[in-house]
């Protein structure tokens, strides 16, 4: 009897200190406000593109899974080897590793190795993809998070990594929320397309508030030896070699494609190998001509959309290898989606608007201060009380 007595009292002081450490870390943080947001607008047109050379594509995926923690994290039926293996053999130049809050240094060696890592703890997934880690940052947000929350953690993340990326922003409905987009600043990449989900409607809120954001697509692979979570999404960067700095500068300046292959349940590896080989196409033109668009692509596409301000269709081309739209004054921004006729579709990075070729990207955030102060002047005046009201009932 003495022994179930310690036991659960020992569980209730366990589950007290796990609250007091989700309730700490939730409360005593900054609190900010956000100026509103603007569009872009400018006479200048900004090409990611243009320094493009069709002929050099780096395959990569940035988002996948490994067994670490004792196979507690999802992931624990990968291997590095197998991991590594099955990308290698599907054509992928870079296959890169983001375990659960912990960086993999496997293959450190390699001139095009990225120390990369998934953060995040929290019940509603809101993570982020870090790319270029330095370290791995501890804490985070375990339940509901608020707009500052979310600014919060990319500000921080932005400090110890060179590329804090909102990963699946669409993959619940509490996580990032669209209209959270509008706001949040402070991160380069958002993952738009996920093996999980496609989240265009958050990155065209972010792109139509003036937010400069580019995207990377990855698998999110938690199981190779599942063909539908291996090279259904993913990154074609276009850099000159599959060296590191060189794909973290391209994915920074916009010079990358999304993919989204098209699935087959029922296929082999080898089939896909195939596949990959013998469809998948490239883009070969992005390039502007005064105020007018050219997009061209290694095969014929059967169709092409043209999508603007709050992610608005403004003009769709079928059955063409090249196509070409004149930017409107009213077009703040224009991005390409291409779909071919096996499925596969590829997302393009937004021409954009500025005033002059000095492209600033702006900062809504700022801590306020007073509310700050005013708030956790409350929390600590009702934990004193709490303490104070235990010890006077303990007595």
């Amino acid at each position: 009897m003495r022994f179930v007595k310690i036991f659960f009292k020992s569980l209730l002081y366990i589950i007290l200190g796990f609250v007091s450490i989700v309730l700490l870390t939730s409360i005593f943080r900054p609190s900010y406000s956000f100026d509103e947001p603007t569009p872009f607008q400018g006479t200048y047109l900004h090409n990611p593109y243009n320094d493009m050379n069709p002929d050099n594509w780096v395959q990569a995926n940035f988002h996948a899974h490994t067994r670490q923690f004792g196979g507690l994290t999802n992931g624990r039926l990968n291997t590095n080897e197998m991991l590594d293996s099955v990308y290698s053999a599907l054509g992928f130049d870079h296959v890169g590793i983001s375990d659960y809050n912990k960086i993999n240094f496997y293959d450190s060696s390699d001139r095009s190795f990225i120390p990369a890592y998934e953060h995040g703890y929290g019940i509603f997934k809101i993570h982020q993809l870090c790319i270029g880690a330095e370290k791995v940052r501890k804490l985070d947000y375990f339940a509901f998070q608020n707009l500052s929350m979310k600014q919060h953690t990319l500000n921080r993340l932005a400090k110890q990594t060179r590329l804090a990326i909102p990963a699946h922003p669409s993959f619940v409905k509490k996580g990032y929320l669209v209209e959270d987009m509008k706001y949040l600043s402070n991160y380069k990449l958002m993952e738009v397309l996920n093996g999980f989900r496609i989240s265009c409607a958050h990155w065209d809120m972010a792109l139509s508030n003036g937010h400069l954001v580019y995207l990377i697509g990855n698998d999110d692979s938690h199981d190779v030896t599942d063909i539908t979570d291996v090279a259904t999404r993913f990154t074609m960067i276009n850099a000159p070699e599959n060296e590191a700095e060189q794909l973290l500068q391209a994915l920074e300046n916009g010079n990358a494609v999304g993919v989204d292959f098209l699935v087959k349940r029922d296929e082999t590896l080898e089939q896909k190998i195939n596949r990959l080989k013998k469809d998948l196409p490239h883009i070969t033109q992005v390039e502007l001509k005064g105020d007018t668009l050219f997009v061209a692509a290694s095969k014929t596409f059967s169709k092409i959309k043209f999508i603007g301000q709050e992610g608005k269709e403004l003009n769709s081309q079928k059955n063409k290898k090249s196509a070409f739209y004149i930017i409107q004054p009213e077009d703040n921004y224009v991005r390409t989606e291409l779909r071919f006729k096996d499925g596969t579709t590829l997302y393009l990075n937004p021409i954009t608007r500025h005033e002059d070729a000095t492209i600033v990207k702006q900062r809504l955030d700022r801590v306020n201060y007073p509310k700050t102060i005013l708030l956790w002047s409350v929390y600590v005046l009702v934990i004193a009380a709490a303490v104070r009201f235990c010890i006077r009932r303990k007595r």
